[in-house]
């Protein structure tokens, strides 16, 4: 008789443990939430098992306690990294054990595709009962369900970083879409002025930008502008930028006006957190006379028969002080012929592989080698030398790149 209440006994067990286990892998399928799955989890071992002492540790960027009960577990410190690194398998803790560990019966140490994922401690309290423990009894059984549940929660986990990455990733190739459309693609070719443009952004998007548009009285604006910082953050604020450029120009009294105004609007949205450097010129090709700003850009280069010419005079960078200390625009003439190269500085400040800058010699060269070429040859021998000095080194920064030639 006894023999069969044994039988009946383990049937009993076995049934159980289905039952749980069905009830786990039902739980998950219907994708509950990570405390449902946990609640789950401490019901099955805490009030069907018997278990009185746990304290489970999962390992994601760094070691956490997610669930604990039992007599003053609560209190219970430990370094669990040193812990885990004690076993290597489930293994009963030794009862010369001391401190936190001291306090436990069996370590169960979970591992996925050699990762370690979970640290299991579980102990009885009620030693003077004479029954064998639970802790033994249903060993097996605990560490099939432990490693059900923590693996459930690992893959979700994994599964929300991968969605949230391919979301992240869409976001970028918007903001790149939206971005490609504030760079002009058509820029002005007639018989007073031929432009050619380039932009390479550090990754998905960037905070250079270049614009060439024509106002109502037949002048032309050209602009060369860079963000500090790289990323969306930078981009957002140079298309910012861009708006308030385009809406403040046809209300402007002068250039010197203007850009006090973007200065203004630049701290406004950067909250002096980040700056903007530009090159703004008011061309007017009957008078041959270009007026411009430099605001703490690389100086554009004007090549003429008599050589070039460095555009310097302006100020500050936009947006690192509320009002600009001082703005001097400068005038240049624009010769027949003459050609305006403006640039970021992610051109000259390229390494090569010994850590050599590409710096402006090489735009020089190729200004003096192709004083009667149009912009776009300028352009793509600009690209050509620098990309052969990049060597197919990642890109350091933006890039942006405006060449006009005048007829």
């Amino acid at each position: 008789m006894a023999r069969l209440e044994r039988i009946i006994e383990r049937l009993d067990l076995k049934e159980f443990q289905l039952k749980a286990l069905l009830d786990v892998t039902k739980a998950i399928n219907n994708t509950e939430d990570r405390a449902s799955l946990l609640k789950l989890y401490e019901r099955i071992i805490r009030e069907d098992l018997g278990i009185t002492r746990l304290m489970l540790f999962e390992r994601t960027t760094k070691w956490e306690r997610i669930i604990a009960f039992g007599n003053n577990v609560e209190g219970v410190a430990m370094d669990i990294e040193k812990a885990f690194g004690t076993f290597s398998e489930i293994q009963v803790i030794g009862s010369e054990s001391t401190g936190s560990l001291g306090a436990f019966d069996v370590a169960v140490p979970v591992y996925h595709r050699g990762k370690p994922l979970a640290f299991l401690l579980i102990g009885d309290i009620d030693e003077e009962e004479q029954r064998m423990s639970p802790t033994v009894k249903h060993l097996n059984f605990i560490q099939t369900l432990t490693n059900l549940i923590v693996v459930a929660l690992e893959n979700r986990r994994l599964a929300a970083q991968e969605l949230a990455g391919a979301r992240a990733k869409r976001e970028l190739e918007l903001a790149a879409e939206m971005q490609s459309m504030l760079v002009p693609n058509d820029l002005p070719s007639n018989e007073h002025i031929d432009a050619a443009g380039w932009y390479q952004p550090h990754s998905e998007v960037g905070g250079d930008y270049y614009d060439l548009f024509t106002l109502p009285d037949g002048r032309y604006v050209a602009c060369v502008a860079d963000v500090s910082g790289k990323g969306i953050a930078a981009a957002l604020l140079m298309s910012n930028f861009q708006a308030n450029l385009r809406a403040s120009i046809p209300h402007a009294q002068d250039l010197v006006q203007l850009v006090h105004d973007l200065n203004g609007k630049v701290h406004a949205s950067a909250r002096g957190e980040r700056f903007i450097t530009l090159f703004i010129a008011l061309i007017d090709t009957s008078s041959r006379r270009m007026q411009y700003i430099n605001c703490g850009h690389n100086d554009p280069l004007l090549h003429h028969d008599e050589g070039i010419t460095p555009l310097r005079d302006g100020s500050i960078a936009l947006g690192m002080m509320p009002k600009l200390p001082f703005l001097k625009s400068g005038e240049v003439e624009l010769p027949a012929g003459c050609t305006l190269l403006c640039y970021t500085d992610g051109l000259i400040e390229q390494e090569d592989v010994n850590g050599n800058s590409f710096e402006t010699a090489p735009i020089t060269k190729v200004l003096r080698t192709l004083s009667r070429s149009s912009a776009q040859a300028i352009n793509e021998a600009v690209i050509n030398t620098f990309e052969t000095h990049r060597g197919g080194l990642p890109y350091l920064d933006d890039i942006a790149l405006l060449t006009c030639r005048f007829a």
